[in-house]
């Protein structure tokens, strides 16, 4: 394994971006949806632009492992008779870690970058690349988006857990993409969280607030080893004010003022100080496409938001509570 480029002490007192991506949709691209692309290069510039120091980064989806003209055309990830990746995420994580060390070296103190896993498909020969991988780049940590794989998180607790063993080895965290909507039949909060709680030697943060759902906001500040991201805070919020199923309804809904992200940013951390991590899902801070969510189940996403107002909900936090997040980040990257 190669030796980390970056440590727990480089980045105390640093801002800490904890999810963000790198790479391209195939299918965005071909529907004419957005975000459609992203380099380490475009992100290192956002990040200067606005105050940021390192980001947690990883793949976009594994389209490459798919029968490309299906997923564009009708969004289902189906494996290809011949793939052009063996494995799911085979290229795209290649392509991440090639991204930050070597066609952009200048810039790679910047980034963590995460590989991604599908939680089911091809188990043993995605762990294989991984060896391979590891041999060549420093890797941080593991992202898992069982809607982007159409792989049902639950997998990891069948044949996916094989996983857990070879992560746990290398000390890497998992950040898991989660849903709370109807309908959405792969990322299921309830459903990672019977995950998390099978395996508690690792570390994990769930995404995007966790759809604001009050009670797994609750159970997962109550677990030591569980922190929740805020990625795409701003559009999260405005469905959530628009009471789109999409997210938490009410009663299950997290209390607080959602006609402003800045004020819903302040209440998650006022009461969950050592939960709450700070991160911005660039560049799907904004997202306009049309997504499968589950067996002939699509949600239509018109959401735009920007790098700078991810940024301006961490700046509305106190100092001391800038810190907090800081040394929350650094828990879930390194541990205690």
């Amino acid at each position: 394994m190669i030796e980390k480029h970056i440590r727990h002490a480089d980045l105390i007192g640093k801002t800490i971006d904890i999810h963000s991506h790198v790479g391209i949709q195939i299918r965005e691209a071909a529907q004419t949806s957005f975000p459609y692309c992203s380099s380490v290069e475009d992100l290192a510039y956002r990040q200067k632009a606005n105050g940021v120091d390192v980001s947690v980064v990883f793949p976009t989806n594994p389209a490459f492992f798919f029968d490309l003209p299906l997923l564009i055309e009708t969004g289902r990830a189906m494996p290809a008779a011949r793939p052009i990746s063996v494995a799911p995420y085979e290229r795209e994580n290649r392509l991440l870690l090639t991204d930050v060390f070597r066609f952009c070296p200048e810039h790679s103190h910047r980034f963590l970058p995460f590989i991604s896993v599908d939680p089911g498909r091809k188990v043993k020969e995605q762990i294989t690349i991984l060896r391979e991988l590891e041999q060549e780049f420093p890797i941080y940590g593991v992202k898992i988006a069982p809607v982007a794989c159409q792989t049902k998180v639950t997998e990891l607790l069948g044949e996916g857990e094989a996983f857990f063993e070879f992560f746990a080895a290398r000390n890497w965290p998992i950040l898991f993409h989660v849903a709370v909507s109807q309908g959405e039949a792969f990322s299921q909060a309830a459903d990672t969280l019977r995950v998390i709680e099978r395996h508690p030697e690792l570390r994990y943060c769930l995404a995007h607030c966790i759809g604001f759902h009050r009670e797994f906001l609750k159970r997962a500040d109550a677990l030591p080893n569980v922190w929740v991201d805020t990625s795409a805070l701003k559009i999260q919020v405005e469905l959530a004010h628009q009471d789109s199923p999409l997210m938490a309804l009410p009663p299950h809904r997290f209390e607080c003022d959602f006609s402003d992200h800045v004020k819903v940013m302040r209440a998650l951390v006022e009461r969950f100080p050592k939960t709450i991590i700070w991160g911005s899902d660039a560049p799907y801070h904004s997202y306009i496409t049309r997504r499968l969510q589950g067996e002939g189940i699509y949600a239509e996403f018109r959401l735009k938001g920007t790098y700078e107002q991810e940024k301006a909900a961490l700046d509305a936090l106190t100092p001391a509570q800038q810190t907090q997040s800081n040394a929350n980040a650094l828990a879930f990257l390194f541990g205690e």
